[in-house]
């Protein structure tokens, strides 16, 4: 290829559009919904007009060519100058004391203008072909890529030396089963025979860049997961294998790969800001299509159920990240149709497909999603009345809870969902956009699942074996369930204080919703468990900021903590 040809190209790539852009000319002369499947959509399908369907991003590819690669590396450009800006050069050692977990702007304009930001940067993916594998990619794509998904998530840089060497082979296995038995089984898109098929392709000297990926992120995760603060060597010594997991990044980043890279965020968020990922993971997972089961005999079973665990996993991840941080999903549960995968192997021989840690966790999810889009993302008009969906949900997590008391599951699985359930519920009574504040009996709901939760997740973290499972959403959990139940402590004094007072009615506007029952009526005990939640909540708080760093938020938790325990000591017996 000549020098002027290898310009052209560079200048003027193929597209190759792996999303939908249009609709194909038969559904959008018909005016009805395409999914934009090729060779041909489904509705095409449907009325046999196979040889008529024109798929829109064909259409749209001819002559419209843009130059992704360049487009790509002018934006990133950009970022990183913005990125730099923003960060605050590291005065200390960032392995060995890192900042802050978090210093974005709190307030409803901050978040507004970061995720503008991260929207931003993700429809900059739609100039990049995604195409399933990496084998779209040349180099410099390939390295354009992982860039564009690492630099803004990226919140201090790893250490660049190499690894001196792997730890014994009883060591790593003892590790990797660890991670099979308390992360896989809660996001199972990874294949655990693959996983010992990499470790054997280590030790044996063979390994690919892949292999190296999933062994060092694996023995990441779970070091950082058994670690007690942020100065230990099960801490430090993660850093120093997610960091050699990381420069294999441009040669292996895909949907699945960038979850192992979410999934240890969650344990380290002095390194790397999760919720960039995962909008990067669902973005890329819309654009493979994976979001939609394919037509039947396209593919065989097992690819059709590893795309159904990919997807779960990054549904299952993608609720739980928006839910700790309270902003928009990156795709709606309308958009997707994928059936649930086979989760019966012979890792997982043990368990029921109905008592699966991962589907229980999917139900949980799909039950607060359902609520979450009514009441938080349903458009900038006030609500007038939300206690329909807020009813529904607490119904279906009430069913849900009932069931896992029959469930065979460990006792620290069964409290951290009941943990995540708890917030779910207070998180849901807590709508941005309410006409009028929540009467009396929604206060009161609060103040429940505030004391539930306090209990909860103190036998969590008091228990070191079970807290191996706690992640740093459980202290992004804790800091919102603190901000809301010493709110209503203090906004509602008469309510909580007159102990004699009786139990407030159901709310008359919202017709036919069946309300969950108040357990707490004696007004005396409610009190004294509240008083008792401070102490415990102030506790976990303590805890999981040394293990997983403060904020400004977390200050001001454990501030409004002493402030309501002064008001308390100070009222007359």
């Amino acid at each position: 290829m000549s020098l002027l040809e290898s310009r052209r190209l560079i200048e003027n790539p193929p597209l190759c559009v792996s999303r939908q852009i249009s609709a194909c000319a038969i559904c959008r002369r018909k005016k009805i919904k395409c999914d934009g499947l090729v060779p041909v959509c489904t509705p095409c399908q449907r009325s046999r007009r196979d040889a008529e369907c024109t798929n829109g991003s064909d259409t749209f590819a001819q002559g419209k060519e843009r130059s992704y690669v360049t487009a790509l590396e002018s934006r990133l450009a950009k970022l990183e100058r913005d990125i730099a800006q923003a960060k605050v050069p590291p005065s200390i050692d960032p392995v060995h004391h890192p900042p802050p977990s978090s210093q974005a702007d709190p307030t409803p304009k901050g978040k507004r203008t970061e995720e503008a930001h991260v929207n931003d940067l993700v429809s900059d993916f739609g100039f990049l072909s995604v195409n399933a594998t990496s084998r779209d990619f040349d180099g410099l794509a390939q390295e354009v890529f992982a860039q564009l998904i690492l630099a803004p998530s990226t919140l201090l840089d790893f250490p660049t030396s190499h690894l001196a060497s792997l730890p014994s082979r009883s060591t790593l296995t003892s590790l990797v089963q660890y991670y099979i038995d308390h992360d896989l089984i809660l996001y199972p898109f990874l294949s655990a025979a693959k996983i010992f098929g990499s470790v054997e392709a280590l030790y044996e000297g063979h390994a690919a860049p892949a292999d190296e990926w999933t062994v060092f992120l694996v023995l990441a995760i779970s070091l950082a997961s058994l670690s007690t603060s942020p100065e230990d060597d099960k801490y430090l010594e993660a850093v120093r294998y997610a960091g050699a997991a990381l420069r294999h990044a441009r040669m292996v980043l895909l949907p699945g790969s960038v979850l192992a890279i979410q999934m240890y965020s969650m344990q380290d968020p002095h390194h790397l800001d999760s919720w960039y990922l995962i909008g990067a993971a669902a973005r890329m997972m819309v654009d493979l299509g994976l979001h939609q089961d394919p037509p039947k005999s396209v593919i065989k079973d097992a690819q059709v159920d590893l795309r159904r665990r990919v997807f779960h996993s990054v549904y299952s991840f993608d609720r739980v990240t928006t839910f700790v941080h309270r902003r928009a999903f990156s795709f709606s549960d309308d958009s997707a149709s994928v059936v649930l995968p086979n989760l019966r192997t012979n890792i997982f021989s043990s368990i029921s497909e109905q008592g699966h840690p991962a589907m229980e966790l999917i139900r949980l999810r799909q039950a607060t999603s359902v609520a979450y889009q009514s009441l938080f993302l349903s458009g900038p008009d006030a609500l007038l009345d939300p206690y329909p969906a807020i009813c529904a949900a607490h119904l279906e997590m009430d069913k849900w809870n009932d069931e896992l008391h029959q469930i065979r599951m460990p006792d620290e699985s069964k409290l951290s969902f009941r943990c995540e359930m708890l917030y779910n519920k207070i998180l849901l009574l807590s709508p941005f956009r309410l006409e009028r504040p929540l009467e009396d009996y929604g206060q009161l709901l609060i103040l429940e699942h505030a004391i539930g939760y306090s209990h909860t997740i103190s036998s969590l973290v008091r228990n070191h074996i079970h807290a191996t499972i706690c992640t740093s959403y459980d202290l992004l959990r804790t800091i919102f369930v603190v901000q809301k139940f010493v709110h209503v402590l203090a906004e509602y004094e008469d309510l909580f204080f007159n102990v004699d007072l009786p139990l407030p009615s159901y709310p008359s506007i919202s017709g036919s919703a069946i309300f969950p029952s108040l357990r707490i009526e004696d007004g005396h005990k409610r009190l004294r468990m509240a008083v008792e939640s401070l102490h415990l909540l102030d506790d976990v708080l303590r805890t999981l900021g040394r293990r997983y760093g403060t904020s400004n938020a977390w200050i001001d938790a454990r501030r409004a903590i002493e402030r309501i325990q002064n008001t308390l000591r100070a009222r007359p017996a």
